[in-house]
C-alpha cells in the first residue's frame, strides 16, 4: 500500500508539503498552535534562503526562496514518509519548518555526493551550492527519485568496475588516471570469464582482436553454452543484478555480431571496442594488429606503412599493374607512359582501401589518396612533359622509387 500511496503523492500537482499540511489539519493531526508557529517561522526561513542564493531585498529572490523552502520541505516529507500523509502530517507537527527544509537540503547534498557518471576517474564537481540552487527549484519529486536511482546505480557500477579491474590486472590508480567507463571494465571482465582462460590477456587492441577472433571461430553451440554456463560465484552479491543486466546486453547485442563471420574482423573490433576496456588502447607498432585483422592488406603492404610506400601501392592498383610498395625509376617512367596512353582509375584504389585496409585507417588513407590524385593529375597526365621530368620529380617526392645502382 505504501508504494501506491507514494505514486499518488508523486502524481499530485501540488507541493507535497501543502498536501500533507491540509490533510493534517483536516484529520486534527496538526493543531492550530502549530499553524501559528509556522506563520512566524516561514518568513525567517525564506529570508535565510534568499540570502544564501541571492539577495533578501529583491522581490523575485524572495519569491524564489519561498518556492525553494516549500520544495525542500516537500522533498524531505515525501522521502521520509514514503508518501503516507498521516506520517507526513505528524512530521510537520513535530518539527519546525526550517528543520523540514534542512532535511530536504540534506537529501540533495547526499544526492550531490553520489557520482553523476559511472566513470572510474576522479570526478570534478562544481560547488554544492550551485547544485542546491538548481535542485531546490525543482518541484517534481519524480526528478529526484530518478536521479537518485541513476546515481546509486553509477556508484554500484563504479565499485563493480574496480572489482573487475583487479580481475583484469589493472590497479585502481591506473583506472582512475585513464578515466575509464566502469561498464567497459565490467564487460571486459565478463568477456574473459566467459571465453578466456588463464593465459588470455586484454592489454591492448591486438589481444582484444585475438580474443574476438577466437570467440567467432568457436562452434555456435559452444559460444552459447559458454555464455549460459559462465561461473559467477566469485562475484560479490551486490553486483549480481548489474552483472546479469550486462550479460543480457552482451547476449542481445554483441553475440550476434560475433556470430556473423561476414563482418571483417577489423570492423568487428571497431564496432565493439568502445564498449570494452583494454589497458593500452594505442599501440606503437600497428603491424601486428593490421596482420591480424586484414590479411589482404598485410599481403600487399608487406608491413610497409610509410606514406610514400602506400602511395606507390595505391598508384599501382589504380593503374592496374602488379601492386608494389616500391618501384624502380625505369618502372616508374613506364608506368607514367601507360597512364598517359590508357588512363587510370583512382576509384579502383578507393574501393580496395574500403574493402581491405584496417577500418580505423580507412578515413585517413582515403584522404591521403585523394590529395595525392588531385596533385598527381597535374604531373602524371601532362602531355607537355615529353621527357617525363616533371612526372618523375613528382613521383620521387611522393612515392618510393628505387634508384638504379651506379
Amino acid at each position: 500500500m505504501a508504494d501506491t500511496t507514494y505514486d499518488l503523492a508523486l502524481s499530485d500537482q501540488r507541493p507535497f508539503f501543502e498536501t500533507a499540511l491540509r490533510h493534517g489539519v483536516r484529520q486534527a493531526i496538526i493543531p492550530s498552535s502549530k499553524l501559528t508557529a509556522m506563520q512566524s517561522e516561514a518568513p525567517k526561513g525564506i529570508v535565510q534562503i534568499a540570502t544564501a542564493f541571492g539577495s533578501p531585498y529583491l522581490r523575485p529572490e524572495i519569491e524564489a526562496a519561498r518556492k525553494r523552502i516549500v520544495n525542500l520541505a516537500s522533498l524531505y516529507l515525501i522521502e521520509t514518509s514514503g508518501g503516507e500523509l498521516d506520517v507526513a502530517a505528524k512530521l510537520i507537527r513535530d518539527n519546525t519548518f526550517l528543520t523540514l527544509s534542512r532535511g530536504g537540503s540534506g537529501l540533495l547534498k547526499a544526492l550531490f555526493a553520489l557520482p553523476e557518471y559511472a566513470l572510474l576517474g576522479r570526478a570534478t564537481k562544481g560547488p554544492v551550492e550551485d547544485f542546491l540552487e538548481v535542485w531546490s527549484l525543482r518541484d517534481k519529486p519524480f526528478d529526484y527519485r530518478q536521479a537518485l536511482k541513476q546515481r546509486r546505480l553509477n556508484a554500484l557500477e563504479i565499485e563493480a568496475g574496480f572489482w573487475f579491474g583487479e580481475f583484469l590486472g589493472a590497479t585502481r590508480e591506473q583506472l582512475r588516471e585513464e578515466d575509464v567507463e566502469a561498464s567497459s571494465v565490467v564487460r571486459s571482465g565478463l568477456l574473459l570469464l566467459i571465453y578466456g582462460n588463464d593465459e588470455t590477456r586484454l592489454d591492448n587492441q591486438v589481444e582484444f582482436a585475438t580474443l574476438l577472433e577466437t570467440i567467432r571461430n568457436l562452434p555456435a553451440i559452444r559460444r552459447k553454452q559458454a555464455l549460459a554456463t559462465v561461473d559467477l560465484s566469485d562475484i560479490p552479491a551486490a553486483f549480481a543484478e548489474l552483472v546479469a543486466s550486462m550479460l543480457a546486453e552482451i547476449k542481445a547485442h554483441d553475440l550476434p555480431l560475433l556470430q556473423d563471420k561476414k563482418i571483417p574482423l577489423d570492423k568487428l573490433v571497431f564496432a565493439l571496442k568502445d564498449q570494452y576496456y583494454f589497458g593500452h588502447h594505442d599501440i606503437d607498432d600497428t603491424s601486428a594488429y593490421d596482420a591480424l585483422v586484414s590479411k589482404e592488406w598485410t599481403r600487399l603492404t608487406k608491413g610497409q606503412t610509410d606514406v610514400d610506400s602506400l602511395m606507390t601501392l595505391f598508384l599501382c592498383i589504380a593503374a592496374g599493374v602488379a601492386p608494389k610498395t616500391s618501384i624502380s625509376e625505369r618502372a616508374a617512367k613506364a608506368l607514367v607512359k601507360q597512364l598517359r596512353e590508357q588512363g587510370f582509375e583512382p576509384a579502383r584504389t578507393s574501393a580496395w582501401i574500403a574493402a581491405s585496409a584496417p577500418h580505423e585507417k580507412q578515413e585517413g588513407l582515403l584522404e591521403d589518396w585523394n590529395n595525392f590524385i588531385e596533385e598527381a593529375n597535374n604531373y602524371l597526365l601532362d602531355d607537355w612533359d615529353v621527357n617525363y621530368s616533371g612526372a618523375m620529380r613528382f613521383l620521387s617526392l611522393h612515392c618510393h622509387l628505387l634508384r638504379a645502382a651506379k
